[in-house]
């Protein structure tokens, strides 16, 4: 009587519908648990970690600044690049676009982020033919260097696998593609090879010279015949013209100076090493490329 008393007990504190809810309800939870992690993380929360932070239209500093967000601000993250540099976020107001991760103090793991954009693997630049070494001086820039040696930035840039123009550094070794001219080592005569669409005006304008000088160095019967691959030796003691420069008055932006001397924002920027064009001060002085 006392065993089936105590069976009837057990029954009633543990019935069979109980224990089948409770297995299920385990089930869905180890099936669930990943998604409501993963949706958990790309409706996280994360801050603004620096003085002002420009939100992208995508992952990377040539795409271009939608705004600016000042230090605390928050913003909702909704996925990653591959390589987790940038994040991709919605602001207050509903605009979405990309900053960069180390820019941002994030409330969750930005590796559990869905992945939203893929990287391309970075491979090597192949080896340039013919071309020489630059090291990087402090101070220096990929446009200086390109006026150096008569060549334009990006050029230079695309010959190293350079994404970000901005970021040379002292000690760098960069490859400079033939072409453009050549530094003298002991102070010689400059070599200038010619160029796609120059003329001799404008070589000696470059160089501060006349074209009347560097077609008698280099015995040209005909001044206004010259041609891409061409080597013209600049005659001692000219220079390359140096860049014109540029006092940002009040009212001023880039997209408007740009255009008054017939260049582009971009080009601005990596002469002048300007990572947001939307701050320029006015008195700022700027190297016109």
């Amino acid at each position: 009587m006392q065993n089936k008393e105590s069976k009837t007990m057990f029954k009633i504190r543990f019935p069979r519908k109980a224990i089948h809810f409770l297995v299920i309800t385990a089930l869905l939870v180890t099936v669930l648990a990943p998604v409501y992690q993963a949706s958990a993380q790309a409706g996280s929360t994360a801050w603004v970690n620096t003085g002002r932070l420009n939100l992208r239209a995508g992952p990377g500093v040539n795409y271009g600044v939608i705004t600016s967000l000042l230090r605390n601000s928050a913003v909702t993250m909704l996925g990653r690049t591959s390589d987790a540099a940038w994040i991709q976020v919605v602001i207050p107001g509903g605009a979405q676009g990309w900053m960069r991760s180390r820019f941002l103090l994030p409330n969750t793991p930005i590796g559990n982020l869905p992945i939203t954009w893929a990287v391309p693997p970075v491979t090597p630049p192949p080896p340039t033919t013919g071309g020489t070494i630059h090291v990087v001086q402090p101070g220096e820039n990929l446009f200086r260097i390109g006026l150096r040696y008569g060549l334009r930035w990006d050029v230079i840039a695309a010959a190293n696998g350079i994404f970000n123009a901005n970021f040379v550094f002292a000690g760098q070794r960069l490859i400079i593609p033939p072409g453009g001219t050549v530094p003298p080592p002991t102070g010689g005569p400059r070599i200038h090879i010619v160029q796609r669409g120059e003329t001799l005006r404008d070589i000696a304008a470059r160089f501060g010279t006349t074209w009347q000088a560097i077609a008698a160095a280099n015995n040209l019967a005909n001044p206004n015949f010259i041609f891409p691959g061409q080597q013209l030796t600049i005659p001692t003691g000219t220079a390359p013209q140096q860049p014109r420069t540029y006092t940002v008055q009040p009212g001023d932006n880039l997209t408007a100076i740009a255009a008054r001397f017939g260049t582009t924002v971009q080009a601005i920027m990596i002469a002048n090493n300007i990572a947001n064009p939307n701050l320029i001060a006015r008195g700022q002085v700027l190297t016109i490329p």
